[in-house]
């Protein structure tokens, strides 16, 4: 009768204690954060007569697609996949996901099996005894203050953050990609160019080594035309000198392996100046253009996982209450373990308050604090850079459409100023010099116009990034 008794309040005071500790796994509720507020503050209105298109809905999310380039979609899309940033902020985010899983660990009951057999000679006896147990051993930290909730809600913040960082990468990495192959093709474009003044300049000087052999030209007019050949021939150097700098960069960027990028060569279509471009960017708010960018809302979770902690760090300076109880065996011999009085149990609770550790969980505190107004003080930076971001991106949209009108109207004015030198030198009415000084001067607008193509080409990149363009959202958020 007894030993049935025993069983039964074991029983009862074990399905009380499992009771209890389920009850402790409720999540608590997630934190409130701050929002962006951009009151007041309104972007530039684009110029009339600017060819720029604000597009209610354009979808941003992979904007490289607009801009219908097949080269630079599959550069992209292989450093989204293979970059190795991006590989290492993948390894963060799972890091960050364990540390979210031990923290929502540590606010459940935590229930080992224990098990131990010994032998032992007892003192002033020759006899040597056994002794046998097994317990199952439970335990639970009551959450009354918040403490474990909140490093809890901090772990899950910082999950967040880590995905926003991530997103924030891939935005990054699109646009540093775009600009370097934009780059790549203006430098094609400048090279084709320089091929042709070179080849120009080659024919100048056998012109001037005939005309010096039938005695009718000057050698200085001849090492002239040597020197111009020289110098598009130094030209072409540097040129070539910046495209392969610009390959190994995208192959750097896109993930390639020193293997592949021993042998790694982009075909590339040379940009065309001649060419119309249209800029595009979604229309709405600077709220709703800056919100969705990913830096923003990581220095927002990282600004609500530093405030969870300042609660963690608060609630740790309670009392602490702990539940524990076992229920097992023991015996001398392995027969008698699972036998009605080997049997046993306890529930035990416990209460802890600290009274003097030096200041150091008022120091904690206090660390806590200070590490909150730091992120306090960086988020805002964030939103400020951000508006400042697209504000700069619509502004240099503007005025790259105007450099580029204007190396336009000076390449026409050039090739009309070339064309006239080379009649006054067939007329007599003016010298090779001139013809030299005419052609120089076209060679430079006609990188310059290629520069500024290339400037708007990356302007619209940027501004695609300062929209919070270039990201995927995360597979799964976590829940609060």
């Amino acid at each position: 009768m007894r030993e049935t008794t025993m069983r039964r309040a074991a029983l009862c005071g074990a399905g009380w204690l499992l009771l209890v500790l389920a009850g402790g796994c409720a999540m608590p509720q997630a934190l409130p954060h701050d929002t962006p507020s951009f009151a007041g503050a309104a972007l530039p209105q684009p110029a009339a007569g600017l060819a720029l298109q604000l597009q209610p809905g354009l979808a941003v999310d992979r904007w490289w697609l607009l801009f219908d380039d097949a080269a630079l979609t599959r550069l992209i899309d292989d450093a989204l996949r293979d970059n190795h940033d991006l590989v290492a902020a993948a390894a963060r985010v799972r890091a960050a996901r364990a540390q979210l899983d031990e923290r929502r660990g540590a606010q459940g009951p935590a229930l080992n099996l224990q098990a131990s057999h010994g032998r032992a000679r007892e003192a002033g006896r020759d006899k040597v005894g056994g002794q046998h147990s097994a317990a199952l051993e439970g335990r639970y930290e009551l959450d009354l203050w918040g403490r474990l909730g909140s490093a809890s809600e901090s772990a899950r913040q910082s999950l967040l953050a880590q995905q926003w960082a991530q997103a924030a990468l891939q935005s990054s990495l699109a646009a540093q990609v775009a600009d370097a192959w934009f780059a790549l093709r203006a430098v094609d474009r400048q090279i084709a160019l320089s091929e042709a003044l070179k080849e120009t300049r080659r024919a100048t000087v056998r012109l001037r080594q005939q005309e010096r052999e039938a005695g009718a030209g000057s050698e200085f007019e001849l090492r002239r035309a040597e020197a111009e050949l020289a110098g598009a021939d130094a030209s072409l150097v540097a040129l070539r000198r910046q495209r392969s700098a610009l390959e190994s960069g995208l192959a750097l960027l896109s993930g390639r392996s020193a293997h592949q990028i021993a042998g790694f060569a982009l075909p590339v279509e040379p940009l065309d100046p001649a060419q119309p471009f249209i800029a595009r960017l979604p229309q709405g708010s600077t709220a709703m253009l800056l919100a969705q960018r990913p830096d923003i809302r990581r220095a927002e979770a990282e600004l609500t996982a530093a405030r969870a902690n300042v609660d963690s760090a608060r609630a740790a300076t309670m009392p602490s209450i702990v539940l524990a109880g076992r229920l097992g065996s023991d015996a001398q011999t392995l027969s008698q373990l699972f036998n009605g009085p080997a049997f046993a149990w306890s529930l035990v609770g416990s209460a802890a308050q600290i009274l003097f550790d030096g200041g150091q969980a008022k120091a904690r505190v206090s660390g806590a604090e200070a590490r909150g107004d730091e992120l306090l003080a960086g988020y805002q930076r964030a939103v400020t850079a951000a508006f400042i971001d697209l504000r700069d991106a619509y502004a240099d949209l503007q005025q790259g459409e105007a450099a580029q009108r204007a190396e336009q109207q000076r390449v026409a004015a050039l090739m009309r100023a070339r064309a006239l030198a080379q009649l006054g030198v067939r007329n007599g009415a003016l010298s090779v010099l001139d013809l030299l000084d005419a052609e120089r001067q076209l060679y430079q607008a006609q990188l310059a116009e290629v520069d500024a193509l290339r400037d708007r080409l990356q302007g619209q990149v940027a501004a695609f990034k300062a929209v919070g363009g270039g990201w995927s959202a995360p597979a799964d958020e976590p829940r609060s």
